[in-house]
């Protein structure tokens, strides 16, 4: 790749005639804004694999457990896993397939466009990146509504004094506290996002390291005290109106395990797969071979990822026993359990622990993880944002990099938005929204996967040029097609499994205009498009070869 140094200014423009004669004879460099991206391939095959890992979250199902044991308790979350994992192994293969095939930043939006057309790249690219923006803002705002509080409040319950739980009461205090502290969260976000690449990524490394440093020793904990143990320990902290025995069989009650309420119950566990595909973003910044690291990163990370959280639900059910587990997260969400923190396994880990910083350390995980989400979630659009305007979709302003690569316009646009984002979660209740986002992401996903299933037919030439593995077939037929198709009726299953009243609106109030919003913003991406096609046109750039060859390297 042409150094970033070497690149020709960005945002410079290249006037291109308008006649037909010539238009047929346009070349990538009179296309797209510069010869070459000027982002630097520094990312190799395990960074790529740590921060799909990171943006899924090794722990974060210990927080998600509680909702999940809540709103499906007729679930069997370790059987969701297997389900689980069976649908997002196919999503990774197509993601894996398209992203070896297409080696470009951008993700969905240059495969889309590329096999269906560019307005639906756009508008497909356009959600996701709406979804994790808004993630960006939101959970810096859960590092000071949960993250914090439970680690001083677990610090409390294990010996650390009262006066730490008094301070995990400033956090939650006022909105003006909440925002005060994701504002510094964000903060931090764009000063490492600033850095050279190599260094954002081994910040990602860092945070795998430690949140897996903190699954490791939890699961260890976990497996050391039996059930028993935790009763006696729960008991000796809580009142007799809420002791273990009283708790569990509150959640005795939904013992029925269904096959339907796991099946609808897979939501939580596919709302954390959510991240393994991230590496197809920066795929201009992945180093070495596209389809070995791609492999790993997309392919191979839902597969460890379903080992490490069917490993959590199984010792979290060991421990605390799953009637306790699906009563204690009913309770306290229903307000008859009355606890100083969400009763998320890692907290619930200070009552078996005499070590007030043992019991820090493992919460400070969930804090680690919400930070990882608030960043990972960001650095993904600011490469999205890069490749519309590339592709000439927007000003080519956004394109602007510094000498290390790093698109700083993009980064700063979009650091304002998180900031929004972040508002609009400390201050309204606009994000209300998310409870549907998983409706509104695996719709998408589906749209990708069927993308993937008709590429070898839609777009032929391209197919032929792709790796040997891409074009591999079972008799006349690719495999891309069929695991494509698979995946699609599997993504659009989750898709309507968390469209249902009992995921997003326990009470049954169903709210249509949050549940279209994601959609709406799909049409949105389409529109502009064809608006910026008009005034490019106009100007006399054809936008629409965009579809016909890949962006330079």
């Amino acid at each position: 790749m042409t150094a970033a140094t070497n690149t020709e200014p960005a945002g410079s423009v290249v006037n291109v005639p308008s006649s037909e004669s010539v238009r047929r004879e346009v070349s990538s460099k009179d296309l797209y804004v510069r010869q070459s991206s000027g982002l630097v391939r520094t990312v190799g095959a395990r960074t790529a694999l740590f921060a799909n890992l990171v943006a899924m979250g090794i722990i974060v199902n210990y927080f998600w457990i509680v909702f999940a044991s809540a709103g499906y308790p007729n679930a069997n979350l370790v059987t969701t896993v297997a389900i689980g994992v069976t649908i997002n192994v196919g999503v990774g293969y197509v993601y894996w397939m398209l992203s070896s095939a297409m080696p470009r930043s951008g993700g969905d939006y240059v495969f889309m466009g590329r096999i269906f057309h560019p307005s639906i790249g756009l508008g497909t690219n356009l959600l996701f990146t709406v979804v994790f923006i808004s993630w960006a803002g939101y959970f810096s705002y859960y590092v000071a509504a949960y993250g914090i509080p439970m680690m001083l409040a677990a610090y409390s319950v294990a010996g650390g004094g009262a006066q730490a739980l008094n301070d995990a009461t400033w956090f939650t205090a006022t909105n003006g506290h909440l925002f005060l502290v994701g504002f510094l969260v964000l903060g931090l976000v764009l000063l490492i996002s600033l850095l050279p690449t190599k260094w954002v990524f081994r910040t990602t490394v860092g945070i795998f390291a430690i949140t897996a440093l903190i699954y490791v020793v939890m699961i260890g904990l976990l497996l050391a005290t039996p059930q028993s143990t935790f009763a006696a320990d729960w008991n000796a902290h809580n009142a007799a109106t809420q002791n273990y025995a009283t708790v569990a069989s509150f959640g005795a009650s939904f013992d029925n395990v269904t096959l339907t309420g796991t099946f609808l119950g897979i939501v939580y566990t596919m709302l954390s797969f959510i991240g393994y595909a991230n590496s197809s973003y920066y795929a201009g910044e992945i180093r070495g071979n596209p389809t070995r690291t791609q492999g790993l990163a997309i392919f191979g990370a839902p597969i460890i990822f379903a080992g490490l959280i069917g490993a959590l639900y199984a010792a979290t059910y060991y421990t605390f026993g799953r009637d306790f587990i699906v009563g204690v997260s009913g309770g306290y969400l229903g307000g008859t359990v009355t606890l100083s923190a969400i009763p998320s396994p890692l907290f619930l880990a200070a009552y078996i622990t005499t070590s007030p910083m043992l019991a820090a350390f493992l919460t400070f995980g969930l804090v680690l993880t919400f930070f990882g989400f608030a960043f990972i979630y960001f650095i993904i659009p600011t490469r999205n944002l890069f490749a519309w305007s590339f592709d000439r979709i927007l000003p080519a302003f956004f394109t602007r990099v510094t000498q290390n690569g790093v698109p700083w316009v993009a980064v700063i646009t979009l650091w304002f938005a998180s900031l929004i984002a972040l508002y609009v979660a400390v201050y309204t209740t606009l994000f209300t929204y998310l409870s549907y986002s998983n409706f509104g992401f695996w719709l998408a996903v589906g749209v990708v996967c069927l993308g993937g299933a008709l590429f070898p037919f839609l777009r032929p030439k391209l197919f032929a040029q792709a790796p040997r593995i891409v074009r591999a077939k079972v008799g006349p037929v690719p495999i891309l097609t069929l695991v494509g198709l698979a995946s699609w009726v599997g993504a659009w299953y989750v898709s309507y499994a968390a469209s249902t009243a009992q995921y997003v609106e326990p009470a049954g109030a169903y709210q249509y205009g949050y549940l279209l919003f994601l959609p709406i913003v799909f049409v949105v991406g389409v529109v502009l498009y064809f608006v910026s096609y008009a005034i490019q046109k106009y100007r006399g750039i054809p936008v629409d070869l965009i579809s016909k060859e890949l962006p330079p390297d």
